[in-house]
């Protein structure tokens, strides 16, 4: 298979990947990232993984490139994820698969809430959407979805979610604040009893859809 990791950062899921199929791309619009998955990949020997500088949402491939192009943990960075899917399609071979996973908010009512706590730890952030949502996406641009599994919530400390670009006096005063009884986040945080911390919790569906 000649795979393509969409959104690719720092080309973790393509080097999970790259014993599996013949080549991988990983394209990302971030210089710095793709340095640090180059150097990573070439200390563990890894040889068909290529990664390139590209956008996203107007891919640098002839149609029908790849017999599978996916994407994680990066849909909520767009501003169309249509684009994005209808480019993830178009590069695919007919038969092939599009597969997108993305962290997908816990309900109506706290969407608003988590969009702007999530805009707080990274500036990059456009909106999260739906699981039902992200299934509807790729049936509409994509083709037959064949598999969608929601996750079950996974908590994690506050301070791994953390990046340079973060607010943290104001993400951690938020969330201390909905500990204490304050409005919900969506991000369910909960203080560690034996570290203190405070832990927040998500959950991300992952859909399949084939290219007709």
């Amino acid at each position: 298979m000649i795979v393509l990791d969409v959104a690719c950062g720092a080309a973790h899921v393509a080097e999970e990947l790259a014993p599996h199929v013949r080549q991988v791309i990983g394209l990302d619009l971030t210089p710095d990232l793709l340095r640090l998955g180059a150097d990573r990949l070439r200390e563990a020997g890894v040889g068909n993984v290529l990664l390139q500088e590209g956008n996203a949402a107007d891919l640098p491939f002839v149609d029908q490139s790849f017999d599978l192009v996916l994407c994680r943990s990066a849909l909520h960075h767009f501003r169309s994820p249509s684009d994005m899917v209808r480019e993830m399609a178009r590069v695919c071979r007919p038969g092939g698969r599009v597969v997108v996973s993305d962290m997908v908010v816990p309900n109506a009512e706290v969407k608003e809430a988590f969009d702007d706590v999530h805009r707080r730890l990274d500036p990059s952030h456009m909106g999260v959407l739906f699981g039902e949502e992200i299934v509807a996406l790729l049936a509409h641009e994509v083709g037959r979805v064949s598999f969608a599994e929601l996750s079950d919530p996974f908590r994690l400390p506050l301070d791994h979610i953390f990046s340079d670009v973060s607010d943290r006096p104001w993400v951690s005063a938020a969330l201390a604040a909905e500990v204490e009884g304050g409005p919900p986040s969506g991000f369910a945080p909960q203080v560690d009893p034996e570290t203190g911390s405070l832990t927040v919790s998500f959950s991300s569906v992952t859909v399949h859809a084939t290219r007709p």
